[in-house]
């Protein structure tokens, strides 16, 4: 038989109070944890079912631009940008319907000063026990940080998209429109300069007409191309120390002709030997020789043109001057505008209006300026300051000094593969009309005989049974491109030293730097220049001459 507690009402009160005790002690961590949330680091809101705002904590107002007490005076519906408004209704309607418990959204919310603030958005319904709905919990998170760095880095993407499609568009527009012109202007060269069949005069005249139209057709496609890649972002230079003497050379012997034609005077003070600048040799060539064409060609009947290059202490400055009709204010202003030829267009002299936007584009890559001072009917001067440089064989002549080494006897690499008699040379084309043009140049030096592969695995075979001494290579062969063919040729130790020359409609300076890059001696461009290969077959055949093989 049990016995009955001596205070039963006593021991119920006491477990009732332990159990209020222990709500109580819920009750405190509850509210501790729901002001925990509502501090936290993300925008929290408790939202009614028309979308008023309940309660916002301090994080959601810094988001939103406003005040909590602002907030609770607002629904959503009016800090939501107006093009993210209909999809946000729609997944509330979702929430309501039953049809999902909670949504995540990206979406914009518009501060009072017209601020646009994005937000990853996760709402959630909360229910009562019967199922039915109560308020919306929002957690907000700024994303804008996030979005606009997303958005940087898809603009970057599309932008070298479109520059890379942009950058294959103009080497296939090289190509297609240098491949016609190199069949046009490599046979006119050739009737000109065929002895075997030489042309009378009025059929001279007809010849120099052909090239002279073609010239400038090319100068000008190549002038477009430039001006494309340059804005693009696309034309890759190759900024190094350079001699200066050996690139003015380059640039006063490349206008001989044009002023032997026009009749000036070139007054040239070439630079001392020990003056070196930083820049592109081909870009820098290019700059001499525009500047010295525009002094020609817009010179005055028995006038003068001079060019000299002075080193001072961070540059060196290259002028070009000429005894022209000059310009005035408002021509000068206006200079450095594509296509504008500040009333040229109107004389018969030749030209685009984009040679100098080049120009001053490409002084500007290469860390340079280019100042012109001017005045009417006496004349024009350009100066080109580009960063000087020390001399980098210093070094490399004391070290081969004092290891005694001896320099390289050419620039055109080792030819001690060479046979005596006979040289050949292997042309890697795939276009009848340039096979044959090349053929009939070879034909004006016996010592080379040249043979032809169509297709890139025909010319690696061919090299590998028999090896040329010179290969031309087209870039754009049928099965593979001419840097294919270099690569597979390196792989075999009787091919690797088989001098290589490029021989190729393809004048994208990326394509002509990674030729160089590969060990190309040349890289020859279409339309031909008949001299040039010449001089090329000469210089090579010269080279195994004077080395005794």
């Amino acid at each position: 038989m049990s016995i009955p507690p001596a205070n039963p009402g006593q021991d119920e009160v006491q477990q009732l109070r332990a159990q209020v005790a222990a709500l109580y002690e819920r009750l405190q961590a509850s509210e501790e944890n729901y002001r925990q949330l509502f501090a936290a680091g993300v925008g929290i809101a408790r939202v009614s079912l028309q979308g008023h705002f309940l309660e916002v904590n301090h994080r959601f107002g810094e988001i939103a631009g406003r005040s909590p007490d602002q907030l609770r005076q607002l629904t959503f519906q009016d800090i939501t940008h107006p093009d993210d408004l209909s999809p946000d209704m729609a997944l509330v309607e979702s929430l309501l319907e039953g049809r999902s418990h909670r949504y995540t959204i990206d979406k914009r919310y518009v501060r009072p000063n017209g601020d646009i603030v994005w937000v990853a958005l996760t709402v959630a319904l909360l229910r009562d026990r019967l199922g039915q709905p109560l308020h919306f919990i929002s957690v907000i998170e700024d994303i804008t940080d996030r979005r606009r760095l997303a958005e940087a880095v898809m603009t970057a993407k599309a932008a070298e998209r479109a520059n890379k499609a942009k950058t294959e568009f103009l080497s296939r527009m090289s190509h297609e429109l240098r491949t016609p012109l190199n069949a046009m202007l490599g046979f006119a060269q050739l009737l000109r300069l065929d002895p075997a069949n030489p042309l009378n005069t009025a059929q001279t005249r007809k010849v120099e007409h052909i090239e002279k139209a073609g010239g400038h057709l090319l100068a000008m496609l190549t002038d477009v191309l430039d001006l494309s890649r340059i804005e693009a972002g696309g034309l890759p230079l190759s900024i190094e120390t350079l001699q200066l003497a050996p690139v003015f050379d380059e640039a006063v012997s490349m206008v001989t002709n044009q002023l032997r034609q026009a009749q000036l005077e070139l007054h040239c003070t070439a630079p001392d030997e020990d003056v070196y600048v930083k820049a592109d040799q081909v870009r820098l060539r290019q700059i001499l020789v525009n500047l010295l064409s525009n002094a020609i060609k817009y010179n005055r009947p028995g006038g003068r043109v001079m060019i000299e290059a002075q080193a001072l202490r961070a540059f060196v400055v290259i002028t070009v001057t000429d005894t022209g009709s000059g310009m005035s204010e408002d021509q000068l202003s206006h200079l450095f505008e594509p296509f504008n030829r500040l009333g040229a267009e109107l004389s018969n002299v030749e030209g685009t209006g984009i040679g100098l936007v080049i120009v001053k584009r490409l002084v500007d890559l290469m860390q340079g300026r280019i100042e012109v001072s001017s005045q009417p009917h006496a004349g024009s001067t350009f100066r080109v300051w580009l960063p000087s440089a020390e001399d980098p064989n210093i070094a490399l002549r004391d070290a081969q000094e004092t290891l005694g080494l001896d320099t390289p006897r050419s620039g055109w690499g080792t030819f001690d593969a060479l046979n005596p008699g006979t040289l050949s040379v292997l042309y890697a084309e795939d276009n009848r009309v340039n096979v044959e043009l090349v053929r009939q140049v070879v034909r004006m030096r016996p010592k080379w005989q040249m043979e032809v592969a169509r297709c890139g695995a025909d010319a690696i075979e061919m090299c590998r049974s028999s090896p040329p001494d010179l290969i031309l290579l087209d870039m754009h062969l049928g099965d593979m491109s001419g840097l294919d063919v270099s690569d597979a040729l390196m792989q075999y130790a009787h091919t690797a030293n088989i001098p290589r020359v490029a021989l190729s409609a393809d004048a994208m300076p990326d394509q002509i730097r990674q030729a160089r890059e590969r060990g190309f001696l040349d890289y020859l461009t279409k339309p031909l220049d008949v001299g040039r290969l010449l001089k090329l077959l000469d210089r090579c055949a010269g080279e195994r001459t004077s080395s005794g093989l």
